[in-house]
């Protein structure tokens, strides 16, 4: 399967914030959330985790995969 970078805050290979295209999924890299306080409510099922990636960096991803949905 070929993983596509939609959007990202790093210019390195492994950096952070990442939106990747993933076949028909989108994979995030990001800063886990799970334990925090605010994020306590959230039932996240077993194998699954909960990340959280800038505003920028999700909109930027959601630009180009709008883009590429078009082409």
């Amino acid at each position: 399967m070929e993983l596509v970078v939609l959007s990202s805050d790093s210019k390195t290979e492994n950096g952070c914030d990442r939106m990747i295209l993933a076949g028909d999924r989108v994979a995030v890299q990001g800063v886990s959330v799970l334990g925090h306080p605010d994020f306590a409510s959230v039932s996240v099922p077993a194998g699954e985790t909960l990340n959280a990636v800038s505003v920028r960096t999700f909109l930027e991803a959601a630009r180009e995969l709008e883009r590429r949905l078009q082409a």
